[in-house]
């Protein structure tokens, strides 16, 4: 073993064990300092995340106040190339295509950079009463359903649309034919399927699903619909998202057996105009904190910092670059 990779085993074990410090460049710098963290829809999965997230990063920074705000996969990377926001929750596709100015974004964002990976993965997930009988497919392309999404900020606004699109549908078309789109918080959407307001509830969350437990313990049965072939193909094809599966067993009250459904990947996400020492200090903190992610949301607990640091499909901070390079992560 030479002493290069020494070095980097031992750092790696100093990471792991939550050994790691922060770098005393940021002491002054954090003096005031206030951010804007832009999460997603309240009620959902990161919303909670960046609520845990930026609890840990005040108690360890001192002096740095953030902001947490509603936001969603879309309109995230927008806020931080405008400079409304400074840090947010991404997804791998979205934010690829915001930099390169592809749709839904109109133009090329050159402000938007990342920390990583957050260990988690999201699957779409499309709750419908059992005694409904159409497929998915057949849901899509009906005019008299009611549907539940979350607002147009969100990436399962936009993947709904999509949906639509590829079968020949469209919010005007199920108003028309006697149908509906519920556009609220998923804390409002779960209540409304409960009550039987909406028929179909299209939502996103990763493994285990907070949304999930709340319908699986809620009023009204529901079952999980996997996502027709052709569907995921277009959206693997056109759009950049993952193919996944929910294992069989995951919901039991929900499933009968493995789910296959599109899927896609968190980062974080981060203004290439914050300071490189700020930046740096809060991957080091997420590199040295890391264990206690788990307890703030339970997919967060598969967070690992050497694969956080891989995980680039838009360019990583320098600040971010320079913490998992010192910790011994970037080869």
């Amino acid at each position: 073993m030479t002493f290069t990779q020494t070095l980097r085993q031992n750092a790696r074990a100093a990471a792991a064990a939550g050994l790691l410090t922060l770098s005393p460049l940021f002491g002054g710098a954090a003096q005031a300092q206030t951010v804007e963290f832009t999460a997603g829809s309240p009620g959902g999965s990161w919303f909670t995340q960046v609520t845990g997230l930026t609890s840990i990063l005040m108690e360890k920074i001192p002096g740095l106040s953030i902001r947490v705000v509603p936001g969603g996969g879309t309109d995230n990377p927008s806020k931080i190339q405008a400079g409304i926001s400074q840090i947010g929750m991404g997804l791998d596709f979205l934010s690829k295509a915001a930099m390169d100015g592809k749709a839904p974004y109109e133009a090329p964002m050159d402000k938007i950079r990342t920390l990583g990976g957050t260990g988690v993965e999201a699957q779409f997930m499309v709750y419908a009463d059992p005694a409904e009988a159409r497929s998915l497919e057949a849901l899509l392309s009906a005019e008299d359903v009611k549907w539940g999404v979350t607002p147009a900020s969100t990436s399962e606004n936009l993947t709904f649309q999509r949906a639509l699109a590829f079968y020949g549908n469209s919010e005007d078309k199920i108003r028309a034919g006697g149908g509906a789109v519920y556009v609220a918080s998923y804390a409002d959407l779960v209540s409304a399927y409960g009550d039987g307001q909406i028929d179909v509830l299209w939502g996103a969350g990763e493994i285990p699903s907070g949304v999930a437990a709340q319908v699986a313990s809620g009023r009204r049965a529901a079952k999980l619909r996997a996502f027709p072939e052709p569907l995921m193909a277009h959206l693997g094809s056109e759009y950049g998202y993952s193919k996944t599966v929910i294992p069989a067993g995951t919901y039991p009250e929900m499933q009968d057996s493995d789910l296959t459904v599109s899927g896609m990947g968190n980062i974080i996400l981060v203004s290439a105009d914050l300071p490189d020492d700020l930046v740096k200090t809060i991957t080091e903190v997420f590199i040295s904190e890391h264990g206690r992610f788990g307890s703030i949301y339970a997919a967060l607990g598969n967070y690992d910092p050497a694969k956080a640091a891989l995980i680039q499909p838009i360019p990583m901070h320098p600040g971010a670059l320079a913490a998992f390079g010192e910790a011994g992560l970037l080869d």
